[in-house]
C-alpha cells in the first residue's frame, strides 16, 4: 500500500498517453479518497470523496496532452513543490508537477467534515484555512495523515464538471450550433457508499 505522498512524488507524466495518465490518476484518487486525511490545527478532519485531475505538458518532446483549463499553467506561474495547496477561484489543488516538464494536480472537489458533505470545491479554502488565527495566533497547521487502506478499493471515474474541451492551440471548442463543447476524458473520481 503507497501513501499519498509516495504515489505523488513517483509519479512521471513524461511520455504517458492519456490511458497510462488515467491509470496513474486512478491509483493517486484511490490514496488520496480511502488513504488519509487533512487534520486542520488539531481540531477536525477532513476526508476527500472527489476529485478531478488536470494534467499540462509543457515540452512538446515528452508529451502534447495538454490541459488549457488548468490555472496553474504556462511561464509566467513557478511550478509548485510536490504535495502543494494551491487555492484558486474553483478551490484548492494539490500539485505534483516537474519544472520543465509537466503541470499536474488534482482538484478537491468534493470532502466530508463529521456528518458533513462538501459539494462545494470553493468552500474548502474557508473550512481548512479560514478560520485560523495568523495573525496573533500560530497560523494554520494543516496536516496530511495517512489512514491504512485496501488498494482494491473501487472510485468511480467520469467526466470532469465544466471543463471545456480545448484544440491543440488552446482555444475553446464549440459544435456546429455555437454551443460550448466539453472535455470528456474520465480523469474526476469519487467515493463509493
Amino acid at each position: 500500500m503507497k501513501t499519498l505522498s509516495v504515489l505523488l512524488k513517483e509519479f512521471n507524466g513524461r511520455g504517458m498517453d492519456e490511458k497510462q495518465l488515467a491509470c496513474e490518476f486512478e491509483k493517486i484518487a484511490r490514496s488520496a479518497i480511502y488513504g488519509g486525511h487533512f487534520r486542520v490545527n488539531d481540531d477536525f478532519d477532513i476526508y476527500i470523496r472527489e476529485i478531478e485531475f488536470y494534467f499540462h505538458s509543457e515540452n512538446e518532446s515528452e508529451s502534447s496532452i495538454h490541459d488549457w483549463a488548468m490555472y496553474h499553467r504556462g511561464t509566467n506561474v513557478d511550478y509548485f513543490p510536490v504535495g502543494s495547496l494551491h487555492p484558486h477561484r474553483s478551490g484548492i489543488d494539490v500539485t505534483f508537477e516537474r519544472r520543465g516538464s509537466y503541470r499536474a494536480s488534482f482538484l478537491i472537489r468534493e470532502y466530508q467534515i463529521g456528518e458533513d458533505i462538501i459539494k462545494s470545491p470553493s468552500y474548502l479554502c474557508e473550512d481548512l484555512i479560514g478560520y485560523t488565527g495568523c495573525i496573533l495566533g500560530d497560523g494554520p497547521r494543516i496536516l496530511w495523515r495517512d489512514d491504512p487502506y485496501d488498494e482494491s478499493m473501487i472510485v468511480l471515474k467520469s467526466a470532469r464538471i465544466n471543463v471545456r474541451a480545448y484544440d491543440g492551440d488552446g482555444n475553446p471548442l464549440v459544435d456546429e450550433q455555437g454551443n460550448k463543447q466539453y472535455d470528456l476524458r474520465l480523469w474526476r473520481f469519487s467515493k463509493t457508499e
